[in-house]
């Protein structure tokens, strides 16, 4: 039995979530930006004076840590702008790409750059 198909997405709670993307852009860019220079700064030190293995190992740890994070932002930021991009132009966004129904307001608000509604999102965690 399929759940009821929620509301369509209001004026004012596509705002909020226009607004929630926005904010969420602009916190990760900040993130980007400071891991970057984190990798970068910490690649200039490691060629630099210290000859200390364990040094070297564990500023290339701390190094391959922001790299990895930075990704994983940059992989966020992606999923944003593309959600950004589905609300501008009123195609798609807050619909489910699985099953084609619209998305709950409670699960886009916490994650509003989902494509996915929670059935569909929990049969693709399970497996089904």
């Amino acid at each position: 039995i399929m759940a009821p198909q929620p509301p369509k997405l209001s004026a004012t709670r596509l705002r909020k979530l226009r607004a929630a993307l926005e904010d969420e852009r602009a916190q990760l860019l900040g993130q980007v930006a400071e891991l970057d220079d984190a990798a970068d700064v910490k690649n200039w030190r490691e060629s630099g004076f210290d000859d200390d293995p364990a040094d070297a190992g564990s500023a290339s740890f701390e190094r391959e840590t922001a790299q990895s994070l930075s990704l994983h932002a940059k992989g966020l930021l992606t999923q944003i702008e593309d959600a950004l991009r589905r609300l501008e132009a009123g195609d798609g966004y807050g619909v489910c790409a699985g099953c084609g129904r619209r998305i709950e307001f409670e699960r886009l608000e916490a994650l509003p750059y989902t494509t996915r509604c929670t059935d569909c999102r929990r049969r693709e965690e399970s497996g089904r």
